[in-house]
């Protein structure tokens, strides 16, 4: 589980890597993003905390979908989640580093955020990201990333984006095994040593993993010191300056070593000897300014219970010390990476908006949960889960049809399910090649690829239904002849109307596709087929052990082919005359003249 669940951690980083970087950038353009699915009230909390309520700044609302075009070429799909809720406030500058203070975030840590936004090419940048309730924070730093395009214009190079996502894979799976906070500093630590140094060797990054490891007193696994070898290889081959980056690194590095100073100083005991004051403590000197957006927020406006952190401790009230310093130290000692797609309202003791909101968006009565990977990783305690058990899919090649192959070239799959009460959702269907791993992706809320229809009575009856819904998605590309599929579908792929109910991911096992080395495909409308509609289509041959294919079901009262008999690969017209059900089925013969197989496609004209 940790597993799975860290992968939208490193997802945060793959947001990071886009943003662009400038080495001097004049004080003046400030940019705030706000999460597209909170509510006004929220939006308005939210721009007090910031102390820009009233003002005319550039405001961009931030999607899901902007989160999944920033992070579908990193992590699968049903990973990011379905909403997104936090926001963020950018202030581009021309010194002082990276600088950032965080607010109901749950895993997104300030130092976090400044040092990935660095290895991405981040110079100088004062960032506020928060939430009026608890989340993970990944629809903050997609914001962060929007709000830093739109106010530099310019691009981060592509490879110190990847290295940047690499990063935070690593940080995140070291984090697993000893704590966020050891990993932070070993991670941060070796970086600065291979970003001074010239013309570092593998060699050189074994002794500098090897000495920092020893002065943090930490036990790496082979795996973990596999991932930082390669992410510090990668570093090494790059142009960072780190003249540029010093500001930044080394605030992180004070940052992390305070922290642990104050966690060793609380396991010393104090007596009259004094052997506890003699841990040094870092003092707490500011390089903020007081016109500085992290010295100007209005911490009242997300009510109590608030979780803040900071970069500069200067950017935190007493108040707000006090109230985060327990948490802090625990996730310190022991980092448990916890990441989904809801929220609960046992930390959310904010204004009545907000709390109002959260209580409308959760059924309190469902029995069933799920902790899933997300966007804003907020704890799905009240959302009810919807298992896939009773879906039926195809096409499939499973024991229900003695494991046989279908035909190539099909371009249309469908869900069919004894509910009524499903739409489709804002999760995808992904169907992915097993031996080149290549896929393709359909988000189910793509109304030109997916439909939601209820089912004929033909199709009820194949299966023993009296009811049930349909869904038909289509896909970009047709299944290639001889090949096998695995599809998945993410979390959120189907909601209920009352939105208090999602359905669950599956993995693939359940849902594999076996294509033939030949076969065809009708490429009907997503919309459906109407009576006097043509239908076009390929006849998919190949060189096979089939030498031609002819259709079956010629009854032109029904239907009207173009053409009936194929040697050779070509293309398939069909003109459908009645409404109702009618099944186009193509034989397949060898040169023997022996059938090999007979594939059916079943089109619903209205």
């Amino acid at each position: 589980m940790k597993r799975k669940t860290m992968a939208v951690l490193m997802s945060v980083l793959c947001v990071m890597a886009a943003v662009p970087s400038v080495t001097v950038f004049a004080d003046g353009q400030r940019v705030v993003t706000l999460g597209a699915d909170l509510s006004d009230d929220q939006k308005q909390a939210i721009l007090r905390y910031f102390g820009v309520a009233g003002q005319n700044l550039q405001t961009l609302t931030i999607t899901n979908q902007d989160e999944r075009n920033h992070l579908g070429s990193y992590v699968p799909l049903e990973q990011i989640g379905s909403h997104t809720y936090s926001c963020a406030y950018v202030n581009p500058t021309n010194s002082g580093g990276i600088q950032v203070k965080t607010a109901n975030l749950s895993w997104v840590t300030s130092n976090m955020i400044a040092t990935t936004l660095s290895t991405s090419g981040v110079v100088n940048c004062e960032v506020l990201a928060a939430s009026p309730f608890e989340v993970s924070g990944t629809g903050a730093l997609t914001g962060i990333l929007m709000a830093y395009e739109s106010a530099v214009g310019t691009q981060l190079d592509e490879t110190k984006k990847d290295i940047a996502t690499q990063e935070m894979i690593t940080t995140t799976t070291i984090a697993n095994s000893i704590g966020q906070q050891l990993a932070t500093e070993i991670v941060n630590d070796s970086k600065m040593q291979v970003i001074q140094g010239n013309d570092v060797t593998q060699n050189d990054i074994d002794i500098i993993i090897n000495n920092v490891a020893e002065e943090k007193n930490i036990s790496l696994t082979d795996e973990d010191r596999n991932l930082l070898n390669n992410l510090l290889d990668e570093i090494s081959q790059q142009d960072y300056d780190y003249d540029d980056m010093k500001t930044t690194l080394e605030r992180v590095e004070q940052n992390v070593d305070s922290t642990s100073a104050d966690l060793n100083a609380a396991e010393i005991p104090s007596d009259d000897t004094g052997e506890a004051d003699d841990v040094q403590q870092v003092e707490n000197e500011t390089d903020l300014s007081s016109d500085s957006i992290l010295m100007n927020t209005d911490d009242s406006a997300l009510g109590s219970g608030v979780t803040f952190d900071a970069t500069d401790q200067a950017a935190l009230t007493e108040e707000t010390n006090a109230e985060t310093s327990d948490d802090e130290t625990q996730n310190g000692l022991d980092f448990e990476i916890t990441a989904s797609d809801s929220y609960t309202n046992e930390n959310s003791d904010t204004n009545e908006e907000s709390t109002e909101s959260q209580t409308n968006a959760a059924n309190d009565d469902t029995t069933e949960s799920e902790t899933a990977a997300g966007d804003d990783g907020i704890v799905t305690s009240n959302l009810e889960v919807i298992s896939m058990d009773d879906f039926v899919f195809a096409p499939a090649t499973s024991e229900k049809n003695g494991y046989a192959a279908v035909s190539a070239g099909i371009n249309m799959l469908t869900i069919s399910f004894p509910r009524e009460d499903l739409i489709a959702g804002s999760g995808s269907v992904t169907v992915s090649n097993s031996a080149d791993g290549t896929s393709q992706t359909i988000a189910m809320n793509d109304s030109s690829k997916v439909t939601v229809e209820p089912m004929t009575e033909s199709e009820l009856s194949k299966l023993g239904w009296t009811s049930g819904y349909q869904a038909k998605v289509l896909l970009d590309e047709v299944l290639a002849a001889d090949a096998q599929y695995y599809v998945t579908l993410s979390q959120d792929a189907f909601e209920t109307q009352d939105g208090i109910g999602t359905t669950e991911a599956t993995d693939g096992t359940g849902w594999q596709i076996q294509t033939s080395a030949y076969g065809f495909n009708l490429n009907q409308p997503i919309e459906g087929v109407k009576a006097g509609d043509t239908v076009y289509g390929q006849m998919l041959l190949g060189g096979s052990e089939a030498v031609y294919a002819v259709i079956e079901n010629a009854d032109d009262a029904q239907v009207t082919f173009e053409q009936t008999e194929f040697s050779e690969d070509g293309s398939i017209a069909v003109t459908f005359w009645q409404t109702g059900e009618t099944t186009v089925s193509v034989s397949f013969y060898d040169a023997d003249g022996t059938l090999l197989n007979t594939y059916s496609c079943d089109v619903t004209v209205k």
